[in-house]
């Protein structure tokens, strides 16, 4: 992807379909202000629960995504010296994911 803001083509398919099925404007203009609130709270709290299971699945995982970082990414990150600091925001994504995924398991996001 060329410009930050593009996105990859992939994508047009599903949000094709959830704009299909709506009244009107778009999806991501209804689903946004849910998601951003919720992002918020949840980024105010303490990350969720997990066994010590989990949150070693999560470094391994964290891990695997670094491994297979393109080289010219792993380079620039090598450069800066910050391959720690992008390891600790990949496994905060990770950690994103999981209490995206029990929100919408519990009920929390069933407005969407």
């Amino acid at each position: 992807m060329d410009d930050k803001h593009e996105r990859p083509d992939w994508l047009d398919e599903f949000e094709d379909l959830a704009n299909d099925q709506l009244d009107e404007g778009s999806s991501c203009e209804q689903v946004h202000p849910l998601v951003a609130a919720w992002y918020t709270e949840v980024m105010a709290g303490d990350p969720p629960e997990s066994r010590d299971s989990i949150w070693q699945a999560m470094h391994c995982l964290t891990t695997e995504v670094l491994e297979s970082m393109p080289p010219a990414v792993a380079d620039a990150v090598a450069e800066r010296g910050a391959d720690e600091e992008l390891a600790n925001w990949v496994t905060e994504i990770l950690l994103v994911g999981r209490a995206f995924q029990i929100a919408l398991n519990n009920g929390r996001l069933d407005d969407l």
